[in-house]
């Protein structure tokens, strides 16, 4: 089954709230990742762990270092999510 758009950028907001006890309002697509909810680099390892297993996607290292904002995150599962399980 594949999800919307939508339904993808609220899964990924969840994992945020799951993995880093994060609080949904602060969930903006805005939000720089070290900043504003102040992640750290073993943090950037779980979220991508969690996208591997969510999601079935493993996103290229390069792109992941590019990540900045949660907007970015969004984008980026959205980008391999679609493309990885298109219908045909």
């Amino acid at each position: 089954m594949n999800l919307s758009n939508v339904e993808v950028c609220d899964k990924v907001n969840a994992m945020f709230v799951d993995l880093f006890e994060l609080e949904s309002d602060k969930l903006i697509p805005e939000a720089h990742l070290y900043t504003d909810l102040s992640l750290d680099s073993l943090d950037a390892i779980d979220l991508v762990i969690s996208f591997e297993r969510v999601f079935k996607i493993k996103p290229p290292h390069e792109e992941i270092r590019n990540i900045q904002t949660l907007g970015d995150v969004h984008q980026l599962v959205l980008k391999y999510y679609t493309d990885e399980n298109q219908v045909n």
